[in-house]
């Protein structure tokens, strides 16, 4: 196109036209002596039945050319600097000429003249809104550029329509966002005073503009997926904390990105302490930490793996499921954990654990208890009156009497406590000091400790107050320190602690002793009648405990560490009235 623009003062105007009129006359030209181009668009010419010596007028209303403007106002907008530009180079030549901007239906929608050229030069319309389509008006460098789609210059004589032939035109199309023509920047020059840099201007402005289309298509597109990802980030916030389990997203470094508020209830821990640092210096949930981390380090998910949690105040049993995140590369970009809390689920499943236990014993107890205690009773009867008999006499048949009386005794209490699994007395609550209570039993209880070498330490929060039985957790808080004494063999330390636990709206009484521990094996069946790890217990005194415990709503949780000691600890409910 450049080429024949730089060719134009040398191109024979004569012999163009002389082929033009042959070939509207109807006669065979040699279409080697034409522009390919050029040719081609004759032919249309001849099938839109165009006349070849009159110009054909199709004008839009003012309302139709205010509405096509509108719609390509960012284009012409933009085109506008370019136009100076080119206003700007033209004048240092000759100051006739045409600048045409038109839509991609060929409709002027604006045009610019130089200074010299006035409207009696002027022998085409090229007002807004007329049309410059080929159907219209012949070959141009308006519908011409359209009818191809590529820049074009269309040259003197080469125009279809006689009155075109005063001007040489050069055109370059403007591309749109989804490939096709959205419109057409045409130049005009009185044909012979052609500059050879008139394409070349017209085509960068018109690349000028596709390149800010693009630009302000991609910002848009930009600002648009941005809006889009702070909605969606906005919505998984929303769905993420509105979910009761846990979740934490971790980046492929390890690092917290996500923190939901299900997941500050179960540790405690607010998501600002966490996001953005090394999931790794926490250690409030080691198998579930681990699980998060494999995750990352093995490529590979978990499913509903149980695991437990210390958090500040209290142990919980949680269910956790990761899942790998990935990027668009399919590169694993980090893992997310969802974590059930099941801390509830599973001390319903121990308390009806503890109480299928002690069904089992209140059954036996019932078909038992007085079938062993009435001749019990007539034994102890007649061992009492033979006794009696041989007051005032040494004899070694009175201390047999004595021993037997002893031993009836002993068995009598072994059968109340029986009973008391069968027909656990309701508990008689009333507001008490649970800190108070422990204190006045360590004045009983300390002697006996310091007569086996253990020492008593206590920790005592301070408590609200709860509604208990005072007898029936005092024997409670009895078992449990004599299983411990026990255990220590004459040495160690008994630690008794109270905590307050706000959040699940309970308060707690652990004793803690640093004897031999309990092997793991035995500590599920801790609390069934008749198990004990002692030599000469029956295993009723932790029986009744649970039993008591249970009356009360709470519940009593065990850690042991073989070689280490052992914990137990009574949760108790608060009742809200006090």
């Amino acid at each position: 196109m450049i080429d024949r623009l730089i060719s134009v003062p040398h191109l024979n105007q004569s012999a163009m036209y002389s082929i033009w009129e042959r070939f509207i006359a109807g006669e065979n030209v040699d279409a080697t002596d034409i522009f390919p181009k050029t040719y081609d668009a004759w032919l249309r010419c001849v099938a839109y039945n165009i006349n070849p010596h009159q110009i054909n007028i199709k004008k839009l209303t003012d309302e139709e050319l205010y509405y096509r403007r509108s719609h390509l106002k960012s284009v012409l907008d933009l085109l506008e600097p370019h136009i100076q530009t080119i206003k700007t180079t033209l004048s240092t030549q000759n100051q006739t000429f045409l600048i045409l901007i038109a839509d991609s239906e060929g409709i002027i929608l604006k045009s610019f003249t130089g200074k010299d050229t006035t409207s009696n030069f002027i022998n085409i319309p090229y007002e807004s809104g007329v049309s410059f389509a080929e159907p219209v008006m012949g070959n141009n460098g308006v519908g011409s550029v359209l009818a191809n789609g590529i820049p074009l210059a269309v040259i003197g004589a080469e125009h279809y329509v006689k009155d075109f032939h005063r001007w040489s035109f050069v055109g370059s199309p403007i591309i749109g966002e989804e490939g096709d023509t959205i419109a057409v920047l045409s130049v005009a020059m009185p044909c012979g005073l052609e500059s050879p840099y008139t394409l070349s201007l017209t085509v960068a402005a018109t690349k000028a503009v596709e390149a800010a289309i693009k630009q302000n298509q991609m910002e848009k597109k930009l600002f648009d997926a941005g809006k889009a990802l702070r909605v969606l980030m906005q919505q998984s916030d929303i769905i993420f904390n509105a979910m009761s389990q846990g979740v934490i997203i971790l980046n492929r470094e390890g690092i917290v990105t996500f923190f939901n508020r299900a997941a500050e209830k179960i540790w405690h821990k607010e998501a600002n302490e966490i996001i953005g640092k090394p999931f790794e210096s926490f250690h409030f949930c080691q198998r579930g930490y681990h699980l998060l981390i494999q995750t990352i380090e093995e490529a590979r998910s978990f499913t509903n793996i149980e695991c437990k949690c210390c958090n500040l105040q209290t142990e919980k049993f949680l269910l956790v499921n990761t899942s790998l995140l990935r990027d668009e590369k399919n590169s694993v970009s980090g893992a997310i954990g969802i974590y059930t809390d099941v801390t509830d689920l599973r001390r319903q499943e121990a308390r009806i654990k503890e109480q299928q236990k002690l069904a089992v014993v209140g059954q036996m107890a019932a078909g038992m208890a007085h079938e062993i205690r009435n001749p019990l009773t007539s034994v102890r009867g007649f061992a009492q009156l033979m006794s009696e008999k041989m007051a005032g006499q040494n004899s070694v048949f009175k201390e047999f009497m004595e021993i037997m009386i002893q031993e009836i005794d002993q068995a009598d209490t072994f059968i109340n406590n029986f009973l008391q699994l069968a027909k656990p007395k309701q508990p008689e609550r009333q507001p008490c000091s649970l800190n108070q209570l422990i204190t006045d039993f360590i004045k009983i209880f300390e002697t006996q400790a310091f007569l086996q070498g253990v020492k008593i330490i206590t920790d005592l929060t301070e408590l609200p107050k709860v509604i208990v039985d005072q007898d029936q957790i005092k024997q409670v808080l009895l078992n449990l320190c004599q299983n411990s004494l026990q255990a220590m063999n004459m040495q160690g330390t008994i630690i008794i602690a109270t905590d307050y636990h706000p959040t699940e709206n309970e308060v707690s009484l652990s004793v803690q002793d640093n004897g031999p521990g309990i092997n793991p094996d035995d500590l599920e069946k801790l609390g069934t009648p008749f198990f004990t790890t002692k030599d000469k217990g029956t295993g009723l005194g932790l029986s009744i405990s649970y039993t008591i415990v249970d009356k009360h709503r709470g519940r009593i949780e065990v850690v042991s560490q073989l070689g280490e000691g052992t914990c137990f600890t009574v949760y108790l409910p608060l009742d809200e009235q006090f």
